[in-house]
């Protein structure tokens, strides 16, 4: 797990680094409980369906960013009565364009179409290099 400040802790605030493989997907998870738990959301209901979320973003990033470190980084925060995470990655800018996220259940795009229907906002942008997708979640 990463290191984390006592400042961090007190604020709500947490970060997870991950290598861009499946692998290292499965510790999006335990990682999500966790902050959860520390932030006094350990009973929601909806941990599973925010981490499936979460873990297609990442997944989308691994089979598309094609990032040079091989690195993925999620910043987790809870303002509020909700969870945001934001995921990012160093790869090849995202073509908003390009993404068909259908209406119905498919092989492509159902992650993306899954990340809108659970999220209650989801955001795209790229700064300085960086692909940065900001998913807020209600609580």
């Amino acid at each position: 797990m990463v290191e984390r400040s006592s400042d961090e802790v007190e604020l709500g605030v947490d970060e997870l680094e991950l290598g861009a493989d499946y692998l290292e997907l499965r510790r999006i998870g335990p990682w999500l409980a966790e902050f959860l738990d520390r932030n006094g959301h350990a009973e929601h209901g909806a941990l599973g369906t925010i981490e499936l979320a979460v873990h297609e973003l990442a997944t989308n990033s691994v089979d598309h960013a094609q990032s040079p470190d091989r690195r993925l980084r999620l910043h987790a925060s809870c303002p509020g009565e909700c969870l945001v995470v934001l995921l990012s990655d160093r790869g090849v800018p995202v073509d908003l364009a390009a993404i068909d996220v259908p209406d119905e259940p498919q092989v492509r795009g159902y992650g993306m179409m899954i990340v809108e229907q659970v999220a209650s906002d989801l955001r795209y942008e790229r700064a300085d290099g960086v692909n940065l997708w900001t998913a807020t979640f209600a609580l």
